[in-house]
Order: C-alpha cells, then structure tokens, then sequence
C-alpha cells in the first residue's frame, strides 16, 4: 500500500490519478464543506489548526499500517492562492502567511514519514514562498509551480496539461475551486515519475 496525502484538497485534482490506482490509498483534507459532493473521500479539518490535523493524520497512518505494509508516502498542499495571485485585484501587500507556515510545519513533522512532498502555488507566490520556504521551485508547468522534494513531472505537450482556468463552469461557490483545480496530466504524470524512478 502507497499513500497519497492531499492537503488542501479543493477538487482533488492533485490526487485523482493516486485516486484511481489500486494501489494507492488516498487521504484528501479541506475545510470547506460544498466540496464534499464533488471529491469521493474527502475530510473536513480546519488545516490551520496543525496539531489536531497532525494527530488526524497519524491516526489514520497507524491504522493503515495495522492493515497494510506501507511502501511510499507523498504528502501534497495546495494552500489557497488568492493571497498571492497577481490576478486578484485585491491581492494584499502583506499576505496572510498562516496556511504556508501550516505547510512548513506539516513538511517538518512527516518529514521522516513522506518520501516525497510537494507545496503548490501559483507565480504571484514565488517571491514569498521562495524566502519563507528558503529554496527555488522544483518545478514550474504551466501556471503551476511547485516547490519540495520529488521527481520531475514529465509533461510531453502543452496541450497536456493546459489549464483552460475560463472554461470553469458551475455554481458561484464552486467556481473558484474549479479554477485551481490541478490539471489531471500533473496529477498523472507525478503518478508516473514516483512509479517509475529509478
């Protein structure tokens, strides 16, 4: 058993390829409760609040453990990009850290557990994440940028993982998340990279 952990979940784009593998085991965590028709799984938590989210997460780890010899652990954030986009004209000069420095401490607590974990943003957020994270992205596809520690996604065409963000259909509650939701060839391709590197 491998296991996918999506934190911040929205639309569970980031997981849906982990989602549809027999083996992998997917724990997908957001707080907001309109989302929970729309991600098979999916479990309401305040993410802010990191030690009861912590508690959660080791809980269910050890459960799976009883039932399952664990292989492989990645651990995905997608914090909110609102603060941070240059296309939000409300975008504050002093953004909310709060939910990246959740992130930090996610990373540092499962750090021995993860072999791979990933925080995902968007361009307006480098400048931040870069100090706060003190590292360069790993990866930029698209208007996807990732920062953390993982195998490279192989995106063959632009076609592949085009975000088609005006495409975003749906009621005005869940337009937003529709917009950010994370491209299925990213998802695929991350499958892809973990199963097969080397």
């Amino acid at each position: 058993m491998k296991v996918f952990i999506d934190l911040f979940s929205g639309l569970g784009g980031a997981s849906a390829a982990f989602d549809a593998s027999p083996e992998w085991c997917t724990i997908k965590i957001d707080n907001n409760p309109i989302l929970v028709d729309h991600n098979r799984g999916l479990k309401l938590m305040d993410l802010s609040d990191v030690q009861t989210t912590i508690h959660a997460l080791t809980l269910m780890l050890t459960k799976l453990s009883h039932e399952h010899t664990i292989e492989k652990v990645v651990l995905w954030m997608s914090p909110p990009c609102n603060q941070f986009s240059y296309a939000n004209a409300a975008r504050p000069e002093e953004p909310d850290l709060t939910l990246l420095d959740a992130c930090r401490e996610y990373v540092h607590h499962f750090q021995f557990i993860a072999d791979y974990w990933i925080i995902e943003n968007v361009h307006g957020a480098k400048p931040i994440f870069n100090e706060e994270l003190n590292r360069s992205p790993t990866q930029e596809i698209g208007p996807v940028v990732l920062w953390g520690h993982f195998p490279l996604i192989p995106i063959r065409t632009r076609d592949e993982w085009k975000h088609r963000k005006m495409e975003a259909k749906g009621t005005r509650a869940l337009r937003p998340n529709m917009r950010a939701i994370i491209p299925l060839p990213i998802s695929e391709g991350l499958l892809d990279a973990i199963e097969h590197q080397q």
